[in-house]
């Protein structure tokens, strides 16, 4: 049976009516250069593009370790091999932008039914965008960041197309569930800790709550496990893969591999101490806490409340107990869903209460109120293009050196560049050109981490050991196979005879070493 013309312009509305949304809030919010910019996605992206043969990427190191995320890997290199552009990224981005507002509107319509009028609606998204945009600071809170993203730095939206950023789906399983498509709400949850296995314990969390409220809704035991067996049969394959492939090499290693991660490397995401420090994380707990309050009476009560006891609990057992394993996990990851839900809530709360209770005098002022919210909506658009295109302008001081590296690389060299360098990081995304090592990046599986450790260390000596760096580069060379180094103007003597200079500018230089030192070196070790 053939679709009518009324139900194929419904959903051609509907579809325009996405696009649009995508297209506003993704424009207002603004995305960081891939490639130009030092974000995570320097390290997410990183296995996919080696593999999808972005320039000499497949001799890195790093892109030769174990890949902890394949699926998203897989997604890099197909979007890669078949447009051959960062700008899918771009639209994947956009979509991404818009199942999450799409998503967060039906979850708030469904309590407060901000869809209820046009007017309603317009000054509800105008400042869910408004909240996205613009930085109030109060002490160490930022409203712009705080009031949607995760407590320990952590969060699904942010200035790159990154695994995080499929939390929205989370947003849109909540969405499903609250219209009673049980079994598509657990899909994407799965598909969230699929793509991203830090999401398995929100999927976990969450399908707990999908369980227990059709249990208490239904009355169907069977129902409710079937629900469960679902959501195992979805993400078995990421935990086999994830369980096999980091599993502990032995107890000691497995035990020095997450000391140097959760303690070296990301102590601000895996150490409550460090991330509570601050206070924000307890201002964030209020939002969610009134969240709760606000929606005590409705479906979305259980799918906040118990993720968030099971965070503050969790949070609590790893302060007492200090285990490096749990903070690894960070249960306290939920809080990237429950502190953006909770303030889109009370968001949406505010906007009900006041058109309840001023409701006369917006219907006298409803053209000046709708003038206003579209004038300021097409303002934080328009501040959020114009800033776009200014990030896709700018060039940093690194920019020069990486493009005359990027004109030049060939098969078989290995960059050492300083291993600390925010500026640096994207080094290897933008030149193509494999690096010796760098802070940001690290692997997972434990031995890896440690080789990772060692070679870090390495470079911080070469680069900090000013009188025995020329012996150093000698070893790194031999051991290492490492054929350039990059090195900041005027931080470094630059006296060594085994380098020979191709390139230098007011902030960078950029040294070959010499052939025949590398090859004569070698031949005195095999003999």
């Amino acid at each position: 049976m053939k679709p009518n013309l009324s139900d194929l312009k419904k959903r051609w509305q509907m579809r325009g009516h996405f696009v649009l949304l995508a297209c506003l809030f993704g424009i207002a919010h603004t995305q960081a250069p891939l490639y130009k910019s030092a974000g995570n996605h320097n390290t997410k992206f990183l296995h996919g593009l080696a593999a999808a043969g972005h320039g000499f990427l497949s001799e890195d190191w790093m892109a030769n370790t174990l890949n902890p995320l394949p699926v998203f890997s897989y997604l890099v290199k197909t979007g890669y091999q078949y447009v051959h552009s960062e700008y899918i990224f771009y639209i994947c981005y956009l979509l991404i932008f818009g199942i999450y507002l799409s998503s967060t509107i039906r979850i708030v319509d469904s309590i407060y039914k901000i869809k209820k009028t046009k007017l309603k609606y317009l000054v509800y998204l105008t400042a869910f965008i408004f909240i996205h945009t613009v930085n109030i600071e109060i002490f160490d809170f930022d409203t712009a960041w705080h009031l949607h993203s995760g407590v320990a730095g952590q969060y699904i939206l942010d200035l790159e197309f990154q695994p995080a950023s499929f939390g929205a789906l989370i947003l849109l399983s909540i969405c499903h569930f609250l219209d009673r498509k049980l079994f598509l709400s657990i899909f994407f949850l799965c598909l969230a800790a699929t793509i991203h296995p830090a999401y398995l314990l929100s999927a976990a969390v969450l399908t707990f709550c999908y369980m227990f409220q059709t249990l208490i809704e239904e009355k169907n035991p069977g129902k409710a496990i079937l629900l469960g067996g679902w959501a195992f049969v979805l993400v078995l394959p990421t935990l086999l893969y994830t369980s096999l492939t980091f599993s502990a090499t032995s107890p000691e290693i497995w035990q020095q591999a997450n000391d140097l991660i959760t303690q070296v490397r990301i102590p601000h995401h895996s150490i409550p101490q460090v991330w509570l420090a601050d206070g924000t994380a307890y201002l964030q707990a209020l939002v969610v806490v009134g969240a709760i309050y606000a929606v005590r009476d409705t479906k979305l009560f259980a799918l906040l409340c118990f993720p968030f006891l099971s965070a503050v609990v969790l949070t609590g057992v790893q302060v007492l107990f200090h285990n490096n394993t749990f903070a690894f996990i960070a249960p306290w990851r939920l809080s990237v869903f429950l502190v953006p839900l909770s303030t889109y809530l009370i968001l949406g709360g505010l906007v009900d209460g006041l058109f309840r209770r001023y409701c006369d005098r917006i219907n006298t002022h409803q053209t000046l109120i709708a003038r206003l919210s579209l004038a300021t909506l097409s303002l934080l658009v328009s501040i959020g293009a114009v800033n776009q295109v200014g990030m896709f302008l700018h060039q940093d001081r690194t920019i020069p050196m990486m493009n005359f590296i990027k004109q030049t690389r060939q098969a078989g060299e290995v960059y050492l560049v300083p291993p600390d360098s925010r500026q640096i990081r994207k080094f290897r995304l933008y030149t193509g050109a494999p690096i010796f090592i760098n802070h940001k990046s690290h692997p997972y599986k434990d031995v890896e981490v440690l080789e990772w450790d060692k070679r870090l260390q390495l470079a911080r000596q070469f680069y900090e050991d000013t009188d025995n760096r020329c012996q150093l580069l000698q070893t790194l060379s031999i051991r290492y196979g490492i054929t350039h180094t990059v090195l900041e103007q005027p931080k470094i003597d630059t006296n060594c005879e085994i380098w020979e200079q191709l390139y230098s500018n007011e902030h960078y230089m950029v040294y070959r070493i010499k052939r025949r030192d590398r090859e004569s070196q070698t031949d005195r070790i095999l003999k």
